[in-house]
């Protein structure tokens, strides 16, 4: 029976060393991290940062400041932004890194935005010089009243229906004005 006792506390030791020695060797992971992305090496920091994230069962919340920075080095924009409120929500304003997390927090939301509104922009420049197929058809359902030639709109006491402004309630429009409807240049053919 002590045998056996010896046998189950050497077993239970050896666990928690070799826990101890992964935490260890996971930390200086992150440390090595940390140091090659001041040395702007940025991919092989995230390397490391992700083996940590995949790896390390607790992560300690500075692995969220220097994730976030690294990932706006990176140009993700929105992982930064994500990894870099976490820091700040589990560190506060007590923080080791909050001055610099605050910062690179604002880099990273200004860049997303940037990008945002230039996709925007594009969209909208696509939208306005499209071409729109009308697979070899020469009238296509009007968007307004989807072929029906009427709009129902909501009076006091009941449903209004109106002859459709642009279709002049025939329901289709031909394919040259169902282009200009859509790129939004189509003027309503009846005057409400």
């Amino acid at each position: 029976m002590k045998n056996f006792f010896f046998l189950i506390l050497f077993v239970s030791s050896s666990i928690g060393y070799s826990q101890i020695v992964r935490e260890n060797e996971l930390q200086k992971k992150i440390e090595d991290g940390a140091n090659l992305m001041a040395l702007g090496k940025y991919d092989s920091a995230q390397m490391l940062f992700q083996y940590v994230l995949q790896n390390m069962e607790k992560l300690p919340s500075e692995m969220a400041y220097f994730f976030g920075r690294n990932s706006f080095h990176l140009g993700k924009y929105k992982q930064s932004i994500n990894w870099l409120n976490k820091y700040i929500q589990l560190k506060g304003t007590k923080g080791m890194y909050y001055e610099p997390a605050i910062q690179y927090l604002q880099y990273a939301e200004d860049e997303y935005l940037r990008i945002q509104r230039s996709q925007a922009e594009q969209f909208e420049e696509d939208l306005e010089s499209a071409e729109y197929d009308c697979g070899g058809l020469e009238k296509m359902l009007c968007p307004v009243c989807h072929g029906s030639g009427v709009v129902v709109q909501a009076g006091i006491f009941d449903e209004v229906y109106k002859t459709c402004p642009y279709s002049l309630g025939e329901g289709y429009l031909s394919c040259e004005e169902y282009n200009l409807f859509m790129r939004g240049d189509l003027e309503p053919k009846l005057k409400n």
